[in-house]
């Protein structure tokens, strides 16, 4: 084996690098509205609705941001990191509920206590008219009405 007799390379001879200077964060444009937390969209689905908080909160694509509920915004980016992250609140306006009309709530509360003043005579003739579907009359007015409300559940109410 022969020995190199190359010269080492000399380090001295080179300035040591410096750390390079962080820039100083650009300051922010607005806070976050009080209550709510910036969370960026980082999976894969675009777009993106979340189903599972709750929130039916909607991302048009990866890398957006929208404004989440901080109690719920922790959870997301605690539990789903490869999902959402903290992100950079740019200006994104605070998102409203987004509740049902309360019509139909009253409507089918309705309709319920309609049904349980129902007897076997009437349930039959609503399961008829409104389902197509034939009641047995032998089981008792109970286990009707509840096989009527199982019918508006599955089919909808008339």
């Amino acid at each position: 084996m022969a020995k190199s007799n190359a010269a080492p390379a000399q380090a001295d001879t080179q300035p040591a690098q410096t750390p390079a200077k962080k820039s100083a964060p650009a300051p922010a444009a607005q806070d976050v509205p009080s209550g709510f937390m910036a969370v960026e969209y980082i999976g894969r689905r675009v777009p993106h609705t979340d189903g599972l908080y709750g929130t039916r909160i909607e991302w048009d694509a990866a890398g957006a941001v929208r404004l989440v509920p901080v109690d719920v915004a922790r959870k997301m980016v605690a539990t789903n990191k490869d999902v959402y992250r903290q992100g950079e609140y740019g200006g994104e306006s605070a998102p409203t509920a987004q509740a049902e009309p309360p019509a139909q709530d009253w409507n089918r509360q309705e309709l319920d206590i309609v049904i349980q003043t129902m007897d076997k005579d009437a349930l039959e003739a609503y399961a008829k008219t409104h389902y197509g579907q034939n009641l047995d009359k032998r089981r008792t007015v109970e286990t009707l009405r509840q096989e009527v409300a199982r019918m508006v559940d599955q089919f909808g109410a008339p």
